[in-house]
């Protein structure tokens, strides 16, 4: 059997994670199959050559983006010269989307079908980029039963294949905590998993744990630190007193059923949180410009995933100039006051059933094959 060659392009840390899980699904299904392009870690492993890394295609804002807009029309045009000389067949987008759907307008020029795997949020953005998808892209394949519909009323098919976090989760779930040690209270902070979301969001998370233990409000606070980032970046934002407050590196289904409450930055984290009925307090802050910009964009009212997902607000939201200390630590007291705590939790329990079964890997690889032996 001929092998066939893919082009795959994940940008960031999530997309190289979830494109792994549907790459070993398809190494699985079809042995015959090469992944060349961009990832991280998790898809080098698996054996797909890399043209650049996770870590080069970091950008957080409009700032950083015109800063390495050079460095940025460099990864497209070697990406594009690539696919006119070897001629894939077929590429992968996951997510990405600012770089991702001008990518695919280039490759549909060059007559190379384009599958998208984890769609833009075209739901919160604006419905404008919906005729680029309609126009550029052949198949897509998303993780919420929403985006099906929302696709549908533009008269674009979409694959649902469901969560990869379900895939990654649902085996450690078991029965949810309603509470934790009353004498041990404990909370997690998730700063992301960017430099920049780190350096921007984790200071003041510290500032309110610290004023949560001065007051004995919690008993110790864990920070998660993510496997990429250097642990001095969290250590140099600490002090000699922080006795209470620890970094570790842990997976998040050892870490999330301990905690009676975190500290979260808007993005996937917020879903695993909800997946295990974790009460949080989301926070998030860019730029002045690219806040700006996004604000006349956004066509939501909430931003955190979590909230979008269960179609409801059950998740606090400090977005840009509302996370302050002071406010975090007002929000933080009610999260965990006993009542509010296990109402929250069972607000929650909407996330786990939006997200459906487990198996989103291997539908979405299911998808994959499907569409290469149509074209």
């Amino acid at each position: 059997m001929e092998f066939k060659k893919i082009l795959l392009v994940a940008g960031e840390v999530s997309g190289d994670a979830h494109a792994a899980e549907m790459v070993k699904e398809l190494q699985q299904l079809n042995k015959h199959l090469s992944f060349f392009g961009i990832g991280g870690e998790a898809l080098n492993k698996l054996g797909m050559i890399l043209f650049y890394h996770v870590e080069q295609m970091a950008f957080l804002g409009i700032g950083e983006i015109i800063k390495h807009l050079p460095f940025i029309r460099k990864v497209n045009k070697d990406l594009l010269n690539w696919a006119a000389n070897e001629k894939p067949d077929c590429a992968i987008l996951v997510d990405y989307p600012g770089f991702n759907l001008r990518l695919a307008k280039s490759l549909k020029k060059l007559n190379i079908p384009v599958i998208y795997y984890i769609s833009p949020q075209l739901w919160a953005w604006g419905k404008r980029r919906v005729k680029k998808i309609k126009k550029y892209v052949d198949k897509m394949i998303v993780l919420f039963p929403f985006e099906k519909k929302f696709y549908a009323e533009y008269g674009i098919s979409a694959d649902f294949a469901g969560h990869p976090l379900v895939d990654k989760h649902h085996s450690f779930l078991g029965s949810p905590k309603n509470k934790n040690n009353p004498d041990v209270i404990k909370i997690g902070l998730l700063p992301g998993s960017r430099k920049q979301e780190v350096s921007s969001l984790l200071p003041r998370m510290i500032e309110t744990a610290r004023k949560l233990l001065k007051n004995k409000v919690v008993h110790c606070v864990e920070i998660i630190k993510v496997e990429h980032l250097h642990m001095d970046l969290y250590k140099s934002l600490l002090e000699q007193t922080d006795k209470e407050i620890t970094t570790i590196q842990k997976p998040l289904h050892e870490c999330l059923p301990n905690y009676d409450a975190v500290m979260v930055a808007s993005g996937t984290a917020t879903l695993e949180c909800g997946y295990y009925g974790v009460p949080m307090l989301i926070v998030y802050h860019v730029n002045s410009l690219t806040y700006f910009l996004g604000k006349r964009l956004v066509k939501l009212k909430n931003i955190g995933l979590v909230n979008i997902v269960a179609e409801k607000q059950v998740a606090s939201e400090l977005i840009q100039n509302n996370f302050t200390v002071s406010k975090a630590y007002t929000e933080m007291l009610r999260i965990l006051d006993p009542k509010s705590n296990n109402d929250i939790r069972s607000e929650l329990k909407v996330v786990s059933e939006k997200l459906g079964k487990p198996g989103a890997a291997k539908r979405a690889a299911e998808s994959v094959l499907g569409f290469l032996n149509s074209v």
